[in-house]
């Protein structure tokens, strides 16, 4: 039954994804300033990527939903890159498990969007961003998690931080030949909510203590406040409201103690890694989200871009040509 609800939420997530592209331009706000024209089109999708092999259904847990796909630059060896087990049962310690590994590529860990509800990795528009970023030289991870309302908060929370500790693991690392020193996450959507908290609360981590882990974080139309504040004339609908609510396992926002803890926005310290926020200025998460959040990071002198896009373009749905290049550039400003 699950393995079907999957299958069918692929199917509607990847419609969803591509009846959203709308023509749109973006003006930056932070610390760039070059213009971004859109085209009509997610960019990712209109590419042939040649060399870029794709490892698929690699598990990172025990859950099914507990899987990740790999996209691998050109450059990579598929007769050398073998396929690392997952760590058995959820109680096994998910810390590397060995010395840290240094050299090699940079990486990045996707994570989709969709409500955290639905959605799924293997979507033509998540698997094209996937392959975009690898043919850029990034090692990329496109995590799938459990979903809400069967696991709610802070299940898909739980599940994206094993994924960022399987990442870490010495074996995933000299596996994809990855530089534990130039890793970042990228997430759309719910996507984009689960990347900030990673990143917002990825000090509390074990592992931690053996230096910054996340280096760069993309967040595209990433709910960062979920409590009350987002149920006010200027937030989100009253159907997203269900679907936050159903995510947070609360009947209602007056009490509901996972409101804030789910909420990016109120977990940032001055350790908190450089973001990149694209928002568009009419989609349905509030453009307000991601002001008050940019402005909350700079206020932990956390270094952003801020880039709002014209018109109605939902998460992946702004990486036009110019968009996704401004993504890459700063990947590759962060982890280059």
């Amino acid at each position: 039954m699950r393995s079907a609800r999957r299958v069918l939420s692929a199917l509607v997530g990847a419609v969803v994804a591509l009846g959203v592209v709308t023509s749109c331009s973006a003006a930056p706000v932070g610390d760039e300033n070059a213009a971004v024209t859109a085209d009509p089109v997610i960019y990712p999708l209109s590419l042939r990527y040649h060399g870029i092999d794709v490892v698929a259904d690699v598990p990172y847990g025990a859950d099914p939903l507990q899987r990740l796909d790999v996209c691998l630059p050109a450059d990579s060896d598929p007769e050398t890159t073998a396929t690392p087990t997952a760590t058995p049962t959820p109680s096994a310690s998910p810390a590397t498990d060995g010395d840290p590994v240094t050299g090699g590529r940079p990486a990045v860990m996707m994570i989709h969007g969709g409500s955290w509800s639905h959605g799924d990795k293997a979507t033509a528009a998540y698997r094209a961003v996937c392959q975009y970023l690898a043919s850029e030289g990034f090692v990329t991870f496109n995590v799938d998690y459990r979903l809400a309302p069967t696991d709610p908060f802070p299940a898909g929370l739980d599940d994206v931080r094993r994924a960022l500790d399987w990442v870490f693991r010495t074996s995933t690392l000299e596996t994809y030949d990855v530089d534990a020193d130039r890793v970042g996450v990228f997430g759309g959507s719910a996507g984009g909510n689960l990347a900030a908290m990673l990143a917002v609360t990825d000090h509390e981590s074990a592992a931690y203590a053996d230096g910054h882990r996340i280096r760069a974080v993309v967040d595209l139309s990433g709910p960062t406040d979920l409590t009350t504040r987002s149920t006010r004339a200027d937030g989100v609908s009253a159907a997203f409201q269900r679907k936050q609510l159903l995510y947070l396992g609360c009947r209602s926002y007056t009490s509901c103690p996972a409101a804030e803890r789910a909420s990016p926005r109120y977990q940032v310290t001055a350790d908190t890694p450089p973001f990149f926020i694209g928002h568009s200025t009419d989609e349905f998460i509030p453009l307000w989200e991601s002001q008050e959040f940019a402005a909350t990071l700079r206020s932990h002198d956390v270094p952003v871009t801020f880039v709002q896009v014209e018109g109605t373009a939902h998460s992946i749905a702004q990486l036009d040509e110019a968009m996704s290049g401004r993504v890459s550039t700063f990947l590759h400003r962060r982890l280059g």
